[in-house]
């Protein structure tokens, strides 16, 4: 989850460092070091003793550049903490919402910022000392250097214009070299930035897919060979998922394996596509092994189905052609109806066009799997590895795709691996191979292994014959009463609905009408008013101090020639040092500021985030992706607006005031002529302003955050892209989108360098002017030469001090967009409110449910039409089962109930009350879900557990875990209930995410429980002990309960069962009421299931 994010924080430092900066620095540099070059020409000696300490300022300089390194790096990998933490949170947001965990992410949001605050602190402590410090020398190298001089006029051995000449040669060569001190800083911050980025640029990886290396065979048979395999995943070495295992599979045979969730059958899959290479033994492919070949090729060669299909934020069609990037419509229209999947891909507005939302949001799980089957039957492998291919489905999609799978395994030599639960699929399979411990425990065919007294594989067969046993009176004779009731048609036209459902959705006022006010920015820094107090005055005195050094300079100029002041005149100006003070205490005063303002903006955004209503992450704009994005740059660009800008400013005016009235002072017609020059500057001023911020405008924001957006998807599907091969192609489409931001960044980088170059050349031009217009009043005798520098060594100064300020600024244009933003999530009231703390507050709930005439369609497709006039009611304490065909709404439901969506029309009751009005937290307090994809967060498993009710002792959890049939399996860890299960659980197998996932619920003791198919994942044994568990925990507290299932077996039992087709429930009864309907749908899924 860190990765996505440190890429866009440290991106957005690099880049700060390569742009403008960089010519900053070399145009700076350049000046300061001619400066130097004339000045020795005109008198080295003189240039020697202000150049002497020299070393003391570059070693202040390197103090400050070794610090604002270090302080960085420790920044950006302090935030890529913080960013993972968000990722995390914004892509689970469903489970986030569902267990009220909304407080308890954006705790550690803020307690991971905190760090990056304290880094950014150091780095203001290291601009401010290495500032004050580099000026406290430079003074005094001045008050050294002019009592030097003084003493070379007087004793004849250089002229008095010669000292000036290499005055003002030091002097604009320390101003330069000033000015490029912000840009030095920038860049050697992108340069402790670029080192993370550099490191996994350069990383050479054991297994990589770009390379072009490796053998291709001409031909491939299909034999696949494991050899005395031994294997631990990287993160967990000490535990052993293979050890010793060796198996062949001849070419073309068919191939399932079967064993205990977390036996290891999942890891050979692995191996097989070279996610991982064995610790010992080898993998091998028609006799060769699999590191010897050319890893992109090999992976083409296969083609995977997994458990949890992935799908990618795109178009369906998009999708499907990720297994053949070339394939034609007509071939992805055939893949797809070969994974039964045209006619639900018809059904919607946009057919094959229509997005699927970020991870696939926007359909069901039975809808993504058929998308994934079809995206494998159009790569037309020659290793298939179907690895519970068909749990997500319905019993009719599953027996239409599993014969289309069957065609598919029998139409040329093709080499099958079946990975299932359902023994089922599998009899028929030419080999069965059981794991167990990471071993082979047997092998052989269906009726070889049942024909085992003590086998293994006989006892997961007489498991699950168990559990389906009670079919035998599946259709017992009809009764002349029953509870079945048949839905009339609903009348309603689906455009009025659509139309209704457009004018729901087009409610939502997620941004602001008019400009975002710079006052409510500066409001949000009001707790840091003391600091920056203490900044503005350490700004002022900063910018007064460089105006009054150039008095004392001109001061000293005239003192040549009188060597008895000298002493007096070092001593006057040795007062004004202190000033250089002045520069650390604003940068650090400033740094606190900004930090807190940057952690402050990124926390409200983050709680803003975390509280919208789950429609609104359905666009495809609020992806995970894009809204980390968001976090990590708009929030950092924000501080340029507020103490960056007052810095700035504060410094300039101090400046420029005290420039006037000295000038004034001294020379009226001289300062009107100054006076005269300053809208010129401060026209290219606004013109280099604007050119320099316009590249920041919609296109580009919106190229950044798709692009962030796409890494972030692509690192959390990272297998699924691996497994297709996908990493050129997805790097491309990143490349697309960057360069949407690139186009117009190259227009706006020359815009800006023109308004660069004739402000520049302006400069000079009036510089040159007035030391004309000087020279011309000295010759009317109107003013002196002691004047006319009183004038312009203010004038010289108060500019070094005036561009240092402008150069140390941000890009304002791109702050105010990002304040746009950023306030448009934080100002938009989410149509379900989840943070909210008005509506009735549950006490004792009883559980009685209905859904009353509800019409509903998803916000993001509202043409697409999921429940037309749906009734359903449960009483307390009953079991309802929900079922019918994949895409039909059941889920939905689910939904509806976890009030992640309000009904276009219609409304849901809890207890008689409207969902509606019932506070949001307290609604999902009261009811669990367990869902069909289970999401653990990363943290240990007692953490994971935990989550359904914080603060639960040791003693609870191990309960809920023992409930779930999931504490043995723990306390085989070496860590127990304190092993990490990785980032999105990938350190635990499917079947003991789910069972973790289950405790996480029985914890929680709900009054309502949801089983969204909640033990699909689960092998045989572990879905008879967990099934067994969830029965006794509903008899122990008669709760309510709305199960989702596939396989009838499951709901047999249940009170009632709702058959729900084309957007209504069309039949309902017990079970034994259904099957004894002549016709009915349920009588003809109980017949399909069975005969399959």
């Amino acid at each position: 989850m860190q990765l996505a994010t440190r890429v866009a924080d440290t991106t957005l430092i690099i880049q700060e460092g390569l742009g403008r900066k960089v010519a900053d620095a070399i145009n700076f540099s350049t000046m300061g070091l001619t400066g130097i070059i004339v000045a020795m020409i005109y008198g080295w000696e003189l240039a020697l003793v202000l150049l002497a300490v020299a070393p003391l300022v570059a070693g202040s300089g390197y103090w400050m550049i070794k610090a604002i390194t270090a302080a960085t790096q420790v920044g950006v990998d302090a935030y890529g903490e913080a960013g993972g933490i968000a990722q995390e949170a914004l892509s689970n947001i469903r489970t986030v919402h569902v267990f009220n965990a909304m407080t308890s992410f954006a705790l550690k949001y803020k307690a991971a910022l905190a760090k990056t605050e304290a880094a950014g602190l150091k780095k203001g402590v290291a601009v401010g000392v290495g500032t004050g410090g580099m000026f406290f020398v430079i003074f005094c190298t001045y008050a050294i250097g002019m009592y030097y001089g003084a003493v070379k006029v007087a004793d004849d051995q250089i002229t008095g214009g010669r000292v000036l000449i290499i005055f003002f040669c030091i002097i604009m060569s320390s101003m330069a070299l000033g000015q490029a001190s912000p840009a030095t800083q920038a860049i050697f911050a992108a340069r402790a930035a670029a080192h993370g980025v550099y490191e996994l640029i350069e990383r050479e990886s054991k297994i990589d897919a770009t390379a072009a290396s490796g053998k291709m065979l001409s031909s491939v048979r299909g034999e696949i060979t494991l050899n005395n395999v031994s294997f631990a995943y990287p993160s967990r070495p000490d535990v052993r998922v293979c050890a010793g295992y060796s198996l062949t599979i001849p070419a073309g045979q068919k191939i399932a394996l079967v064993g205990a969730s977390g036996s290891g059958k999942s890891t050979i899959v692995s191996l097989l596509e070279r996610f991982y290479d064995p610790l010992s033994g080898t993998v091998l492919l028609d006799d060769h092994d699999v590191k010897d070949l050319n890893l992109k090729w090999l992976r083409s060669q296969i083609g995977l189905v997994g458990q949890e299909p992935c799908l990618f934020q795109d178009s369906i069609a998009n999708n499907i052609r990720h297994g053949k990037p070339d394939a034609t419509l007509d071939e992805v229209i055939a893949a797809a109806k070969q994974a039964n999947a045209y006619d639900f891909i018809m059904g919607f507005p946009d057919g094959l066009h229509t997005e699927v939302g970020d991870r696939g949001a926007q359909l069901s799980g039975g809808q993504k799997q058929r998308i994934a089957i079809a995206r494998a039957i159009i790569k037309n492998p020659s290793i298939l590895i179907l690895d519970e291919a068909t749990s997500a489905l319905d019993t009719e999609s599953e027996h239409i795709v599993q014969e289309s799978l069957d065609r598919l395994v029998a139409s040329g030599n093709r080499t099958t691996i079946i990975i299932a639960h359902r023994l089922s699929t599998i009899r028929n399979a030419d080999r069965i191979v059981v794991l167990q411990a990471g071993r082979i425990a047997e092998d052989g065919t269906h009726d070889e292994l049942v024909e085992r007294p003590d086998g293994l594989y006989k006892a997961l067969v007489d498991a699950q014959m168990k559990t389906s046993e009670t079919t035998d009176d599946m259709f017992p004779v009809a009764s002349g009463h029953n509870r079945l009731q048949h839905k009339p048609a609903l009348t309603t036209e689906a455009d009025a609905m659509a139309s209704s459902i457009e004018s729901a959705s087009d409610t939502d006022a997620s941004l602001p009408s008019g400009p975002v006010s710079i006052m409510r920015v500066w409001r949000l820094s009001q707790p840091e008013f003391l600091n920056l107090a203490l900044g503005s005055l350490g700004a002022l005195v900063n910018g007064a101090v460089f105006p009054i050094w150039g008095v004392l300079l001109t001061k000293s100029t005239v003192l040549f020639f009188r060597v008895d002041l000298g002493a007096d005149t070092m001593l006057r100006e040795a007062s004004i040092w202190s000033g250089a003070y002045a520069a650390l205490g604003a940068n650090h005063q400033f740094a606190i500021a900004c930090e807190r303002l940057t952690s402050r903006i990124r926390a409200m955004c983050f709680d803003a985030m975390l509280r919208q209503d789950i429609g609104w992450f359905d666009d495809e704009k609020h992806s995970s992706g894009a809204l980390t994005t968001r976090l990590a740059t708009d929030s950092a660009a924000i501080r340029s607006m507020t103490a960056e800008t007052l810095n700035a400013i504060l410094v300039t005016l101090a400046s420029v005031a005290v420039t006037i009235v000295i000038a004034f002072t001294q020379s009226w017609q001289m300062t009107l002529v100054i006076l005269a020059t300053f809208p010129t500057f401060m026209a290219n001023g606004y013109i280099q302003s604007t050119k320099m911020s316009g590249g920041t405008g919609k296109d580009v924001n919106d190229g950044d955050t798709k692009a962030g957006a796409l890494l972030s998807e692509a690192i959390n599907s990272i297998r699924t892209v691996a497994s297709f091969g996908l990493e050129t192609t997805t790097n491309a489409k990143y490349l697309a989108y960057l360069q949407q931001s690139s186009v117009t960044d190259r227009k706006v980088g020359l815009h800006a360098g023109v308004a660069y170059g004739i402000s520049q050349a302006l400069m000079l031009l009036v510089l040159a002017f007035l030391f004309w217009f000087g020279g011309w009043l000295m010759l009317r005798g109107d003013l002196t030469f002691e004047r006319m520098f009183m004038v312009l060594n203010p004038m010289f100064q108060c500019s070094t001090a005036v561009g240092m300020a402008i150069q140390s600024l941000g890009d304002v244009g791109k702050a105010k967009k990002a304040v746009q933003s950023i306030f448009g999530i934080i100002d938009r009231v989410p149509t379900i409110n989840c943070a909210a703390n008005d509506g009735l507050v549950l006490g004792d709930v009883k559980g009685e449910l209905e859904l009353h005439h509800v019409a509903f369609a998803y916000p993001s497709r509202p043409d697409a039409i999921i429940y037309k006039d749906y009734s359903l009611t449960v009483r307390a304490g009953q079991t309802l089962a929900l079922v019918g065909g994949s895409g039909s709404g059941k889920s939905t439901a689910i939904s509806l109930l976890e009030r992640f969506y309000d009904p276009v029309s219609g409304a849901v009751f809890l207890d008689g009350h409207d969902l509606r009005s019932i506070n949001v937290q307290s609604l999902r307090s009261h009811i669990s879900i367990v869902s069909q994809e289970p999401v653990l967060f990363a943290g240990s498993i007692a953490d994971n557990i935990a989550t359904g009710k914080p603060g639960a002792t040791k003693a609870e959890i191990e309960d809920a875990a023992k409930k779930a049939s999931a504490h043995d399996f723990i306390m085989r860890f070496p860590n127990g209930y304190d092993t990490a299960v990785g980032d999105r659980g990938v350190q635990v197998s499917g079947g003991q995410k789910q069972r973790i996932a289950i405790a996480r619920a029985i914890i929680r003791d709900p009054a309502v429980l949801l089983l969204d198919e909640a033990t699909s994942a689960l092998d045989t044994e572990s879905e008879r002990i967990v099934q067994a568990s969830l029965d006794a925990l509903l008899r122990q507290k008669r709760r309510t309960t709305v199960i989702v299932a596939h396989r009838l077996s499951t709901i047999r039992n249940a009170d009632m069962i709702a058959v729900v087709h084309d957007g209504k429930v069309c039949e309902l009864g017990t079970h034994d009421e259904l099957v004894g309907l002549r016709d009915g749908m349920y009588a003809a899924l109980v017949a399909r299931q069975m005969t399959h």
